[in-house]
């Protein structure tokens, strides 16, 4: 086999290398289940399973059933949706308003008994005014259905006082509803005995749970609904005036309510106050609202809400929107709601002139006092550009943000409240309020436990609070004076400004402080970040280590080529001072290399037969060959097993150098007298090569030794 020059792993001593190639393979298996690994529970942390992208929440494909078979001739009519339901109630109560008292299309066309004055005075209706006029069913002594709409006009008084249970059909054939039309409602139970009202379905024999298809509710437009010792059950459905207790006002003649001591459950809106005035609710309890608990909108003004608990609502417990001022909420609970514990936005109905005549100011007055928020999904309080704003005595507890104040407003107190956030912020002022005061309260949050952007804000004599972060945090050109607050936590800085903020502080005490950079605080809160820096920190350190071990072997393949060159040079300067035929010189033109056959290596103390040169005559057919008649000397052999490279340069290689390895052992062999398998052992190499190099110099002399 022909050697191109080139040394191989075992003659650079390599003699492991498919173990290191092994070993590489398996640490880049290890990376990638790693990172697989992170991935996974990564996942499994913040959705609850390994794959959330193979979740089988829906079907793939199409669902295929059986067809119905269509029928003409009973084809039932298209049902209407919940919006075209409460469009045809509009109609309804429209179409009622201009009739008489006693037209018959009253009960014929619409299904509805008018409640009126009579002779001009006002007159009271009782539960046995509504039989004779066949408005109710009288189940027994303590039940009664409602079976058509009843409509108390001004100058009329409903009045339902200590009774058992009064039922309003409600069903997909059609509901009931009770509305006052500028009249007045008294829905009146006992302290011992409440009125329960609710809808029901007689085909079921059951209260209506369906919404879809309509459903029974209370309303007063233009009057007053007074609710006291009752239990009002499963009513209303899609709008706030048909929400199921509702008190609406046209403006004209606001409308107003009083709700005591009564227990809520199950309404489509827990109680819908618009455009009233001075309404409230007492001593009662909100449950389980479709959406929000209570909403207060459309310019009601002066609510009130003592002593009163939501819980459970489908979206905000407490909404107070479109420029009602003046709602004060006292001695309260709301928690458990689907959206924010109570959220309040008086932003201005518009930012320039509008056909309605809309102001440009925000609403103003909202107090909120010794009141209890906790546990609602999106936050505990939300105030929007609400003038005015006072939190006082009050306790907010929430994962998320305990209460958020936006801009912009003007004046905002916040005073002996304990404010906390599990995950976010005790106390977020944002946007550009102005006369904002936070003293004598307990803050806690986990990163930040204030934040205020471009807000001005006085904050003294708090306990403040954080898991690990800023105790107050301040940008966008935000201003604050702090002083005579006691910070306790973990974190870089106590107080942090960021573009452009200021602030004065004074007589703060920090002794419970305890300092950490900022950057090892958000990888605390980013647990998988710990993860994922140990995954990139393998190849952080890997990569420069492979890369440089890379160099230095092309420093060392450099160095070698260069030495082999150079010893090559210096050989061949050498060789011009030595004899013109060294011993394995080739022979000249005029001669020819006879190989006694058959030709065999010999081995250690066998004498080499020297091949003979015989000169060729002019006129002979060929040149003549014959073998030598006596046999050369040979070398002899070893008398030790070399252990060295050092070790064979004694004897008859002593000063010799060779162009390659293989030139050297091949002469250890043929002229240093040593046995194959013995220079073998001590290069590396296999025997089998070792013999075919030896084999192929016998044959071909050239290059099979050293120079001298």
């Amino acid at each position: 086999m022909a050697d191109d020059g080139a040394l191989t792993a075992v003659e650079r001593g390599d003699t492991h290398p498919a173990i290191r190639g092994v070993a590489r393979v398996i640490m880049v298996i290890a990376v990638i289940v790693l990172v697989v690994g992170v991935v996974l529970v990564g996942n499994f942390v913040h959705t609850g399973t390994f794959l959330p992208w193979f979740r089988a929440d829906a079907p793939s494909g199409p669902v295929v059933g059986e067809a119905p078979t269509p029928d003409a001739t009973d084809a039932p009519a298209a049902p209407k949706t919940p919006a075209e339901l409460v469009a045809a109630e509009d109609a309804r109560l429209t179409a009622v308003a201009a009739l008489a008292p006693g037209d018959p299309a009253l009960v014929d066309q619409w299904n509805t008994v008018v409640l009126a004055p009579k002779n001009g005075q006002p007159t009271t209706y009782a539960l046995a005014d509504l039989g004779a006029l066949g408005a109710v069913r009288i189940d027994d002594e303590r039940t009664i259905t409602v079976v058509r709409n009843i409509v108390v006009r001004r100058g009329a008084i409903l009045d339902i006082t200590a009774f058992g249970t009064m039922r309003m059909e409600s069903s997909p054939k059609g509901t009931t509803s009770i509305v006052g039309w500028g009249g007045i409602i008294h829905l009146l139970g006992a302290e011992t005995d409440p009125l329960v009202i609710t809808s029901w379905d007689d085909a079921t024999a059951a209260p209506d749970t369906d919404e879809t298809d309509g459903r029974a509710y209370l309303r007063a437009r233009d009057g007053v609904l007074t609710v006291g010792y009752a239990e009002v059950r499963d009513l209303g459905f899609w709008s706030g005036r048909t929400g199921g207790l509702a008190v609406t006002g046209t403006g004209d003649d606001r409308a107003s309510a009083g709700i005591v001591s009564t227990k809520i459950t199950g309404l489509h809106y827990g109680v819908f106050f618009s455009d009233t005035t001075q309404a409230g609710i007492q001593d009662s309890t909100i449950e389980n609202s479709t959406l929000t608990g209570m909403e207060v909108t459309n310019g009601s003004s002066d609510t009130t809400v003592e002593r009163t608990t939501i819980t459970g609502s489908g979206g905000d417990g407490i909404s107070i929107s479109r420029q009602s001022p003046g709602t004060k909420i006292t001695d309260s609970t709301v928690s458990g709601s689907t959206g924010w514990g109570i959220r309040v936005d008086g932003s201005a109905l518009a930012d320039g002139p509008t056909s309605g005549g809309y102001g440009l100011s925000p609403t103003k007055g909202f107090t909120l006092t010794g009141s209890h928020v906790r546990d609602n999904r999106d936050g505990g309080v939300r105030v929007i550009s609400t003038d005015t704003t006072e939190i006082r005595g009050t306790e907010v507890a929430e994962t998320r943000s305990a209460v958020l104040v936006e801009g912009p407003s003007t004046g905002l107190t916040v005073a002996d409240a304990d404010l906390a956030s599990s995950d976010l912020r005790a106390l977020d002022v944002s946007g550009k309020i102005t006369d904002a005061t936070v003293s004598d309260s307990r803050l806690s949050g986990r990163r930040i436990a204030v934040e205020l952007t471009g807000a001005a804000v006085i904050i003294r004599d708090n306990d403040v609070r954080v898991a690990s972060g800023f105790g107050i945090e301040l940008a966008e050109d935000a201003r604050a004076d702090i002083t005579g607050n006691t910070f306790h936590g973990v974190g870089q800085d106590v107080v942090a400004m960021w573009s452009g903020s200021r602030t004065m502080q004074a007589n703060n005490v920090q002794t419970d402080w305890t300092f950490q950079w900022a950057w090892v605080g958000w990888m605390n809160d980013h647990p998988m970040m710990w993860m994922w820096a140990l995954v990139l920190l393998i190849p952080a350190i890997g990569v420069p280590v492979l890369w440089r071990r890379r160099r230095e072997h092309q420093k060392l393949r450099k160095l070698l080529h260069e030495a082999l060159l150079r010893h090559g040079e210096e050989q061949k300067a050498a060789y011009a001072g030595r004899s013109p035929i060294p011993t394995w010189a080739p022979p000249m033109a005029s001669q020819r290399v006879v190989i006694p056959e058959p030709v065999a290596v010999p081995g250690p103390g066998v004498a080499w037969e020297t091949p003979t040169v015989v000169p060729t005559g002019a006129g002979s057919r060929g040149p003549a060959v014959r073998p030598a008649s006596a046999p050369a000397a040979g070398p002899r052999p070893a008398t030790q097993r070399p252990r060295s490279f050092a070790d064979l340069r004694t004897g008859p290689l002593e000063g010799r150098t060779f162009a390659s390895l293989q030139q050297f052992a091949v002469a250890a062999v043929l002229e240093g007298g040593y046995s194959v398998p013995t220079i073998a052992r001590l290069f590396r190499i296999q025997q089998w090569r070792l013999q075919q190099w030896v084999e192929e110099a016998a044959r071909n002399p050239i290059g099979g030794g050293g120079r001298r």
